[in-house]
């Protein structure tokens, strides 16, 4: 123990001398360039095969029996030259890279599977796919040593370095006696123990940098310093901390590995994010009730408020050092949580079908777009009112007789009008067709890459049991395929992108009937087929997963900025136990906003009671819908596209309007609050 101590001594001193630095950033930077070197030349190598085989095979038409398009498909292999790039689970989906023209219109996915035997071993598959992401990694890796080592955190980063290799050891032997080093639990504890230790040092790192970046000499960054200092401190901070650090590697311990590849990624990707944004969220208003409101009743605030400081700068800076702990935390999460998917991705899948719907399905970001209904104009629908009350003796007779007023009545009739012609607009009854129409796909058709209509059908019970057929039909081309589904049940449908008019347009009809090809004869179903408003789309991608994942970051950051300013204000005129009460009951009231408003246009009040309540729940819903209207987590997970548009948005209402706001009322009550009274105790 002596000896610990005195080499634990030692290594403080010599650790803040620059010549020591000087030294280790150099030896470090070599050890991290001396694996990332080559791991960039072999992604560069890889990369370039992966274009030679993907202009090989956009060259190539199956229906045309091209040589490139028939040996792809037939022996799923590539020949360049004398060598002969092949994977056998090709063949069996070989349909999934080419449209009904023949072209093949997936080759950057097929040329994935093809490269994936030139991959060496000792480099993670997900860096070789992306020359850059490799190269992004090696700066990254680079500047976090040099922190480390010039932040004075060597010691802490060998010592942690230590202990997670000590506790990994067990897991090692267990491996090593078994003869399985991939195997549940031996490489998930050992992955997850090494995160552990990665998210510990990483954000003890970044809270040393933003304690940096916040020593400017000015009164909201000194009061921002402290706030950060104040969550290092307080146990209830680290404690939600602690929790994300160990939480976030360990998620993947409890997914089952047997399920397929795509669904394991969505559920981490979910998980992860939703617990990180919760974690933050708790912390961020305990933490921003707590630093305002005790130090008004322990009477700190008079240190501070004796000095040149207003008391909008002290809320400014309260905020700002709120903002700051978000920042290191969510960047830390983000991390982890990227780093975690993009080896996760690399688990063996279920199959080449599952393979592929992991990088087009999930991993991605597309757009949506939805059918143009036709609505009813307004002079038909006062034709169908008027025939209404006419037809109706009782109806009309209440009228006359004042038991209901004439414009409540029309208003009523009108909104039942409405909604029925909404719904036959998505009614097909058995034998008959509707044409639904999809504009803004002119990507698709400028790429040449298809899209895929995402359908969910009502059928009779809606009975998950049975299944019923369908046709969907394009007029462009005569083209039409002939399906089954099962009712409730989400399900897809390829469109390649020759079926898109010229001007963006897709043209769908859609059959309520079946075909049998012996008889080429059609029959019409015993039920009429239905769908709900947002139950039929179709789907295209228009960016990737990396810069939607930083999309959706930003939105939960914007929205840990709201909550941080929320707890600061109610902190400043409310008791600590008040002001928690009241921003966890806006915290939860914004999440539960768009589901109170889904609920809400199916609510009748009956009473006045209940209008009362319904009207509270409106104005609930007209203020804080914008909180819960976007999910990050839930986009991300259903491969979905965070518009910048989107992005935009949320920085407005939730940091210009809603935080403005916020901190405007705060600092009112704040300004009239009295800080200087003494009971004469203490």
């Amino acid at each position: 123990m002596g000896l610990f101590r005195a080499v634990h001594d030692y290594m403080l001193t010599r650790q803040r001398t620059r010549g020591f630095k000087i030294i280790v950033s150099v030896l470090l930077v070599l050890m991290v360039s001396a694996y990332f070197l080559p791991t960039s030349i072999e992604a560069f190598r890889v990369q370039s095969l992966e274009r030679e085989i993907v202009g090989i095979l956009e060259m190539a038409n199956l229906t045309a029996g091209e040589g490139a398009a028939v040996e792809f498909a037939e022996q799923g292999s590539v020949t360049i030259g004398d060598r002969v790039y092949k994977d056998e689970r090709l063949p069996q989906i070989a349909d999934q890279f080419f449209n009904d023209s023949g072209e093949l219109i997936a080759a950057a996915e097929a040329a994935m599977f093809l490269v994936a035997s030139e991959m060496p071993t000792w480099v993670p598959s997900f860096m070789l796919e992306q020359p850059d992401l490799a190269i992004g990694l090696w700066i990254l890796s680079a500047l976090i040593i040099l922190a480390l080592v010039w932040n004075g955190m060597t010691w802490a980063f060998v010592l942690v370095t230590l202990g997670a290799s000590a506790l990994t050891v067990p897991f090692w032997i267990g491996a090593a006696i078994y003869g399985r080093y991939d195997s549940p639990p031996n490489s998930g504890m050992i992955l997850g123990i090494a995160g552990i230790a990665f998210l510990s040092i990483t954000f003890a790192l970044f809270t040393r940098l933003i304690m940096l970046l916040l020593g400017a000499p000015t009164p909201v960054f000194a009061i921002a310093q402290s706030v950060v200092r104040e969550a290092v401190r307080l146990k209830i901070s680290v404690g939600f901390i602690v929790v994300l650090v160990v939480v976030l590697p360990l998620i993947p311990l409890g997914i089952d590995d047997n399920e397929p590849l795509r669904y394991q990624l969505q559920t981490y990707l979910s998980r992860s994010i939703s617990i990180t944004f919760m974690l933050l969220a708790c912390m961020t208003l305990v933490l921003g009730c707590a630093t305002v409101a005790f130090e008004i009743r322990d009477r700190q605030i008079w240190q501070v408020m004796t000095k040149p400081v207003s008391r909008l700068s002290y809320l400014f800076g309260k905020w700002v050092g709120i903002i700051s702990i978000n920042t290191v935390g969510i960047v830390t999460a983000s991390i982890a949580i990227f780093i975690s998917v993009e080896y996760m991705k690399t688990r063996p899948a279920q199959d080449a079908i599952d393979e592929l719907a992991v990088r087009s399905e999930v991993l991605t970001a597309r757009a949506g777009t939805m059918p143009k209904y036709k609505t009813i104009g307004p002079k038909q629908l006062r034709e169908l009112v008027d025939s209404k009350i006419d037809d109706q003796a009782e109806l009309s007779g209440s009228i006359v007789r004042n038991e209901r007023t004439e414009l409540e009545t029309r208003a009523r009739l009108a909104k039942e009008f409405a909604i029925e012609f909404s719904a036959d607009q998505r009614k097909i009854a058995p034998g008959e067709s509707k044409v639904v129409t999809f504009s803004g796909l002119k990507k698709t058709l400028k790429d040449g890459s298809e899209s895929r209509l995402r359908f969910l059908f009502h059928c009779g019970a809606s009975d998950t049991h049975e299944v019923y057929p369908v046709i969907f039909a394009f007029p462009k081309t005569g083209d039409w395929t002939p399906m089954q589904y099962v009712p409730t049940v989400g399900s897809f449908l390829r469109v390649p992108s020759r079926m898109v008019d010229d001007d963006g347009t897709l043209r769908i009809q859609i059959i309520n009937a079946s075909f049998d090809p012996e008889t080429e004869m059609f029959t019409p179903p015993r039920w009429t087929l239905n769908w709900d408003i947002d139950d039929l789309e179709v789907l295209y991608k228009v960016s990737d997963f990396e810069m939607n994942f930083f999309r959706a970051m930003l939105i939960d950051w914007f929205k840990l900025a709201f909550l941080g300013v929320l707890a600061v204000s109610t902190g400043a005129f409310l008791s600590f136990p008040v002001a928690c009460m009241l921003s966890f009951a806006i915290f939860i009231a914004g999440t539960i906003a768009p589901f109170l408003g889904l609920s809400l246009a199916q609510y009748s009040p009956t009473n006045y009671l209940e209008l009362v309540i319904a009207m509270i729940a409106e104005l609930v819903n007209f203020m804080l819908n914008r909180f819960g209207e976007v999910r990050p987590a839930q986009m991300l997970v259903e491969g979905r596209l965070i518009p910048w548009t989107e992005v935009g948005l949320e920085l407005f209402w939730l940091i210009v309007i809603w935080s403005g706001v916020s901190l405007a009322v705060g600092y009112l009550a704040f300004r009239r609050k009295e800080l200087a009274i003494y009971s004469g105790q203490g």
